[in-house]
């Protein structure tokens, strides 16, 4: 049993040896062996690449370098109602939908905060606006809260919507 271990080590320690020289970019006198040679990068024959850019790219880019402002327009401090938060934004989006279909004057928001989906209402310049437009919720919505947040500006109403 002995005599067969060690001709078993020995087969095996001069199998690893050779393989660790089979594989090595190295060449006897040890001097590296450049990538270039191996690859052939100096072929003669260029190919064209075709870069196909979307065009919101660059709508995307300039937002995040405004950094104060949303794709809408400029942020100013005010204050939102959350109204639902959830894991799972199919949720998220159908009572989103549900807040929309009964109060459709209000914007609604989904936020992403992980782990949660957040749903926030309105565009309140006072929290006593939003105090007050949460009265109506608080029946449908009993968790909801005001929050401060970065709200749109308000819209103004023109002489011929007066």
């Amino acid at each position: 049993m002995k005599t067969i271990f060690l001709i078993y080590l020995t087969l095996s320690i001069s199998t690893m040896f050779a393989q660790d020289e089979s594989l090595s970019f190295f060449s006897r006198d040890t001097s590296v062996v450049h990538i270039d040679t191996i690859l052939n990068f100096e072929n003669e024959n260029k190919g064209n690449v075709k870069i196909i850019k979307d065009e919101r790219l660059d709508q995307i880019t300039e937002f995040i370098g405004r950094k104060s402002e949303s794709i809408t327009g400029s942020l100013i401090n005010g204050y939102r109602i959350q109204i639902f938060f959830a894991e799972s934004r199919a949720i998220a989006q159908s009572q989103k939908a549900g807040f929309i279909n009964s109060h459709g004057e209000h914007k609604a928001y989904i936020d992403y905060l992980a782990p949660n989906y957040r749903i926030r209402v309105g565009n309140f310049r006072t929290k006593l606006q939003a105090e007050k437009f949460k009265q109506k919720l608080i029946s449908v919505y009993p968790t909801c809260i005001v929050l401060k947040d970065k709200i749109e500006l308000p819209v103004l109403k023109t002489d011929s919507e007066k």
